[in-house]
Order: structure tokens, then C-alpha cells, then sequence
């Protein structure tokens, strides 16, 4: 069960950081190829991060939960430091969209209205917070899918 556990951990963390990844690389280039107006930019921006954080939710809920599985079933501390990890980047997320994307989402809506003089603190913030989230399921994916073994009522198991 510990593998299924491990399995599990190993890919919805993988999964979220590559989506996560991608999802900025194409923002990103979007908005340095200079080929969208802001208000296409803003639209798109409305239309993403709520399937962004969405995706974010689940994938690092699940996670946590395998994690928390594998924490309960093994002795050894890569589960417990992968669950702490995906814990806290999961509590940032969740205050980023609650108290910084939402009040975003009202200052660009309706589309083309003025950019409220709060809009670049809370961008730069979002960008902070989100940029710490992907640090750390980094360090967590890195951690939980390093090689090594995994100790297991007092039986060491190979993690792969």
C-alpha cells in the first residue's frame, strides 16, 4: 500500500509543477510578444487562473493526502517533510486566490475599466506568493522522488 501511497505523491506533485510551469511560460510569452492588447490580456487572465487554481487545489490535495498515507505508514521522514511541503504551499495558494486574486479578478472586471492604483501591489504579491509555492512543491517533488529507501515497520523498502 506505502507504493501506491508513493506512486500517487510522486505524481500529482509532478504533475501540478509541470502544469504550473507551463502555465507561466505561456503567460509569460504572451505577454512579451507584444501581440495582445491589455484588455485581451486581462481576459485571459480571467479566464485561466480560475482553472490554474482549480487544478492547483486538486492536484496538491491529493498530494497531500497520499502524503499523508505514506506519512502514516512509514517511519522514516521523506513522507513526513513531503506532506509538510505540499501542506504549506497549498495554504499559500489557498490565501493568494482567497485575499489577492479575487480583490485582482474585481479591479479587472468588466474588462477595459482602469487599472486601480492597488492593482500593481497585489500583482506583485500573487506573483511572490506563487513563485514561493513552486519553490517549495519543488523542493517537495525533488524530496519525494529522490531515490532511496523508505523504512516500514522496521523492514527497509526500496522507494522506486
Amino acid at each position: 500500500m506505502l507504493k501506491l501511497f508513493l506512486f500517487i505523491a510522486r505524481f500529482s506533485i509532478t504533475a501540478w509543477l509541470g502544469a504550473a510551469v507551463l502555465f507561466v511560460v505561456l503567460t509569460v510569452m504572451e505577454i512579451l510578444s507584444g501581440q495582445f492588447g491589455s484588455i485581451v490580456l486581462d481576459g485571459l487572465v480571467l479566464l485561466r487562473f480560475p482553472i490554474y487554481y482549480a487544478f492547483s487545489f486538486t492536484l496538491l490535495a491529493i498530494s497531500l493526502a497520499a502524503g499523508v498515507a505514506c506519512w502514516l505508514r512509514s517511519k522514516g521522514k521523506i513522507c513526513k517533510l513531503f506532506t509538510v511541503l505540499v501542506a504549506a504551499s497549498l495554504l499559500i495558494l489557498i490565501g493568494d486566490y482567497l485575499w489577492v486574486y479575487l480583490p485582482l479578478e474585481t479591479m479587472l472586471t468588466p474588462l477595459g475599466v482602469p487599472r486601480s492604483q492597488d492593482f500593481p501591489f497585489y500583482h506583485k504579491l500573487t506573483e511572490a506568493l506563487n513563485s514561493a509555492a513552486m519553490l517549495i512543491n519543488l523542493i517537495a517533488a525533488c524530496r519525494i522522488n529522490w531515490p532511496g529507501k523508505l523504512e516500514l515497520n522496521n523492514v527497509s523498502l526500496p522507494s522506486d
